[in-house]
């Protein structure tokens, strides 16, 4: 038995980096029950047959679709005493997915930190062209560039109306840095042009500057984000920085690959300290 446990939505597979020092698992082995008839036994959590008690720590991974056992999660913990991270979990009344697009910009802009203009729930109140966004978009998905008036209702006529929708001011020639953060520290980044840039240059920040990596994890701490993908666009003609994603449950295939860091190990490191 170990002191700390992940979970993640969906396929357990993605967890397989992690290191046999905690236990590991999906939502879907998440069980409960109310005790006994006469009462003497409490109401239980387990993970498979461990109370969750038992343990220091729980990390959500991804929460995905698994929002109501997640929640279930939380309360459990809370009355317990057992910590969660993100500490986002832990202090919303009804768990997010992830943080909400809208309350997360909000956040940021209240902060100070720069992100590019933004309209939420209307496609007026910036000039064209602009990205429009889905709220529940991943991995770029969900995402459009919107250069002129016929283009929008044509994008309008075929997008979900039940979703919720925001704009961005194009950032033109501008290329995209997402930073790992774990912790209070930052542990990689990768630099790649945006969709909407035609130069296809990669680069690795073998060493990460210090404006990003300071913005990045200003970026995590406003959010309550102790593990995160901080994305960053930087003008390449102004060198303006701008902060448009926290992401709460990364990838970061190519942060292993190509920036010397193990995450899943600097991940246990850093969750070892909080116990």
């Amino acid at each position: 038995m170990h002191k700390i446990l992940i979970l993640t939505s969906g396929n357990v597979s993605k967890l397989d980096g992690f290191s046999d020092l905690v236990d590991k698992g999906s939502f879907a082995d998440i069980n409960f029950d109310s005790g006994s008839k006469d009462l003497k036994s409490s109401f239980a959590i387990r993970f498979k047959n461990n109370d969750l008690k038992t343990y220091k720590l729980i990390y959500f991974r991804m929460v995905g679709k698994s929002l109501e056992i997640a929640t279930l999660v939380v309360d459990y913990a809370k009355q317990n005493g057992i910590q969660i991270v993100d500490r986002m979990y832990e202090t919303a009344h009804l768990l997010p997915i992830s943080l909400g697009k809208a309350l997360e910009m909000r956040k940021l802009q209240e902060k100070g930190i720069p992100i590019p203009k933004t309209v939420f729930g209307s496609f007026d109140g910036i000039d064209f062209p602009y990205i429009v966004k889905s709220t529940t978009g991943q991995k770029s998905r969900e995402v459009w560039l919107v250069n002129n008036l016929k283009e929008l209702e044509l994008l309008r006529s075929k997008i979900d109306n039940n979703k919720l929708y925001f704009i961005q001011e194009l950032i033109a020639n501008a290329r995209r840095i997402r930073v790992l953060v774990v912790g209070d520290k930052a542990i990689g980044a990768i630099a790649r042009q945006t969709k909407w840039n035609k130069d296809e240059t990669k680069e690795t920040l073998k060493i990460i500057p210090e404006d990003i990596q300071k913005l990045a994890l200003e970026s995590a701490k406003t959010v309550d984000l102790d593990i995160c993908g901080i994305d960053i666009l930087v003008d390449s003609k102004t060198n303006e920085k701008y902060v448009i994603e926290a992401n709460a449950a990364p990838a970061w295939k190519l942060i292993n690959k190509y920036c010397g860091v193990i995450v899943e190990d600097e991940i246990i490191k850093y969750l070892s300290k909080q116990i």
